[in-house]
């Protein structure tokens, strides 16, 4: 039985799924199962994915409908046998030592979960040899880890990635992905934080996060993308009912989010023709102008809090 069962969700991902799945076989620590699951690729991802699986027997391959990332995350977990899970999606990729390194915190620990930082990056690079003298370890409980999800100290958004992690199955046991969503990650990310006693941080980053920007032309905002608020509210309720002292931030955290989907509409566009969406716009304007001091007082970066400013012109 493997120590880690890595779950890679695959869709049209032929330009990049070699260097991820190179960045997971290269490790050096190769006690793991790779499950590729192709959720209905209409690209070449579903052939390189067998092709690969040919190479190493460490890797497994799943073929399934489009269903999205969530139910391509559940189809993995349904067959992981691995004693630690960890997802990566098919256009990132990991330093070489992390699962070395998460693991042995998680040897050394009490933590059911290890995570580290994640990198944005808009081109392929190299990742340098991790020094051992540069990794530290911090230890937080379920609630310092609720401050992390809702950014309390201006974290940044990487911590609603359900990627740069490894979890302890037990805490997965019961656990499926939201399916039919955009927003899985952030309900899941929740979970996680409720769920894990004790999570151990390491503090250099060895996630590198794929921001296609060559070229790139962002598409406009349409009723999928308020699942994003949606799943905040959702949130929110929980804590209201469950950890009431957290309230203020996860009501902040709603209005994050709803200043974030109005600033995607005023930079990339919607359906004004969309009778509901259009609605949408002008009702987030207004909450957004009406909490925009409560807002500019939160902690977050600079480039942030002009934008909103813009958002209420």
């Amino acid at each position: 039985m493997p120590a880690i069962s890595v779950i890679v969700p695959v869709y049209n991902a032929e330009k990049y799924l070699d260097r991820c799945v190179k960045s997971i076989i290269n490790q050096t620590f190769s006690d793991f199962e790779l499950i590729l699951v192709d959720d209905g690729s209409p690209d070449n991802s579903g052939a390189l994915c067998d092709e690969w699986s040919k190479k190493d027997a460490r890797i497994k391959v799943i073929h399934q409908k489009n269903a999205g990332a969530g139910a391509a995350r559940n189809a993995g977990l349904a067959i992981a046998i691995g004693d630690y899970i960890n997802f990566v999606d098919s256009d990132d990729w990991i330093s070489p030592e992390m699962y070395e390194i998460l693991y042995n915190s998680l040897q050394k620990s009490s933590a059911t979960i290890a995570m580290t930082g994640m990198v944005s990056k808009s081109r392929y690079e190299e990742s340098a040899k991790i020094d051992a003298a540069q990794i530290h370890y911090t230890m937080k409980d379920t609630r310092e880890m609720l401050k992390r999800f809702f950014r309390v100290n201006g974290e940044d958004s990487s911590i609603i990635s359900v990627c740069g992690r490894l979890i302890d199955r037990k805490i997965l046991q019961n656990f499926r992905f939201v399916e039919g969503t955009i927003s899985e990650d952030v309900s899941a990310a929740f979970f996680m934080c409720v769920n894990s006693p004790k999570t151990v941080v390491v503090n250099v980053p060895m996630y590198n996060y794929f921001q296609n920007t060559s070229g790139v032309t962002k598409s406009k905002v349409t009723k999928r993308d308020f699942e994003y608020i949606q799943a905040f509210q959702r949130i929110y309720s929980y804590i209201n009912s469950n950890v009431p002292d957290f309230s203020y931030y996860a009501k902040m955290n709603v209005l994050r989010s709803q200043f974030t989907i109005l600033s995607k509409m005023k930079l990339y566009g919607y359906d004004k023709n969309d009778r509901e969406v259009k609605k949408a716009y002008s009702s987030l304007k207004k909450i957004i102008r009406s909490n925009v001091f409560t807002l500019l007082k939160w902690k977050m970066p600079v480039s942030r809090k002009i934008l909103l400013l813009w958002d209420c012109i």
